[in-house]
């Protein structure tokens, strides 16, 4: 049992649930929780009527404050808390840690360096201090420090190679990360999410270094469930067809990532339809994530390889008929003609219009992203 209360008070059970012969609960008390921000508030009052979803912990994960460092092409997301979160759950793997207490320890800076030059661009510090402290703001990550007496408070600053060495200074997860963390299938999952999401250009060598199983057959089963390669008229609908477990959350987070990051504007036609007070992205805008490079073929989620569309111009880039060039507009397949109807006319005056940009140039479409839709635009 996964006792998540605060410094020992609990006062109820708010769910259980038994998995594969494991029974994990969450407790809850009088000043147990310390809700740093609306979402995690609200994941942890559903979590009273309805267990946690590993679709709502992979959500959770593809929307990490990671903060955007750079300029122009070099322009990119700061990779310092999926790193530390790939290290935190190889710690668990080795069974060095739990869930209620992953140490600031010098096995943690270990693995998080390992990861880091992997992926490092220019203008990023090997920091693994600075996203212990800073998960913090993401709600079910609690930094704590052991001070003298023995109490326990919140880490209030970034934690030092002395602490590392002492061992005083810890974290503790919690809903809707924490159920997951338990078993291995799940733990490969969120690394899957993890590495879609943020390092997706990196996952033949990030995998090498998982203390668990290869992602590699993860991602093998992944491709099963999909159709089969050479069905690329529908691939954009085959990418979402996909039967893993988690599919949902990964789909939302994507979703969510990328509309936002085009400011809720069809990159096409720059139609922008957002509906004041709804709760769900799903009911406030009319645009769709769409990727670039299936995930089916790319297991890539990240923004770059998405663009917010309209329903029109995202059902006619499915099906190869438009595509975002390289060049930064719009190519459009010599099998549409203007004369047959006001629609394809439509379509057709696509043609050289520029793609309209996200807001952050971290976010651009990818070169290789629009080279693969070019290429693949339906020309008989």
């Amino acid at each position: 049992m996964s006792d998540l209360g605060g410094d020992g008070v609990s006062g109820g059970t708010l769910w259980a649930e038994e998995r594969s012969g494991q029974v994990f609960s969450l407790s809850w008390g009088i000043g147990t929780c310390r809700m740093r921000s609306n979402r995690h508030a609200q994941l942890m009052m559903n979590s009273a009527t309805h267990p946690p979803k590993l679709e709502d912990a992979i959500e959770t994960l593809y929307r990490l404050h990671v903060g955007i460092i750079g300029n122009g092409p070099e322009r990119h997301e700061r990779p310092h808390k999926p790193l530390l979160l790939l290290a935190v759950l190889d710690l668990v793997a080795e069974r060095v840690a739990e869930p209620h207490k992953i140490k600031w320890g010098m096995r943690l800076r270990s693995l998080f360096t390992q990861y880091f030059e992997l992926v490092k661009q220019r203008d990023d510090d090997s920091s693994p201090e600075n996203p212990f402290l800073y998960l913090r703001k993401e709600g079910w990550w609690e930094p704590m420090k052991i001070v003298p007496g023995g109490r326990t408070v919140p880490l209030e600053s970034t934690p030092t190679v002395a602490e590392a060495n002492a061992g005083t200074v810890y974290a503790r997860i919690s809903t809707p990360i924490e159920p997951f963390l338990h078993l291995q299938k799940d733990r490969m999952e969120l690394r899957l999410a993890l590495v879609s999401r943020y390092f997706p250009g990196k996952m033949e060598a990030l995998r090498r270094l998982f203390i668990e199983p290869s992602l590699h057959d993860m991602s093998s089963a992944y491709r099963a469930s999909t159709q089969p390669e050479g069905r690329e008229m529908e691939s954009e609908l085959a990418s979402d067809a996909e039967s893993e477990v988690g599919k949902s959350g990964r789909s939302a987070g994507f979703r969510r990532k990328v509309v936002e990051a085009y400011d809720f504007q069809c990159a096409a036609c720059g139609l922008r339809i957002k509906l004041p007070g709804q709760k769900e992205l799903r009911e406030m805008t009319f645009v769709d994530a769409a990727h670039l490079i299936p995930f089916s073929t790319s297991f890539n989620d990240h923004p770059t390889n998405g663009m917010a569309l309209c329903k029109n111009h995202h059902w006619a880039m499915d099906r190869f008929l438009i595509a975002p060039g390289p060049s930064g507009v719009w190519e459009v397949s010599r099998k549409l003609m203007r004369h047959r109807s006001a629609g394809e006319a439509e379509l057709v005056e696509l043609q050289g219009r520029r793609i309209i940009p996200p807001l952050d140039d971290a976010y651009l479409p990818s070169r290789e992203a629009l080279e693969w839709r070019v290429g693949r635009l339906w020309e008989g």
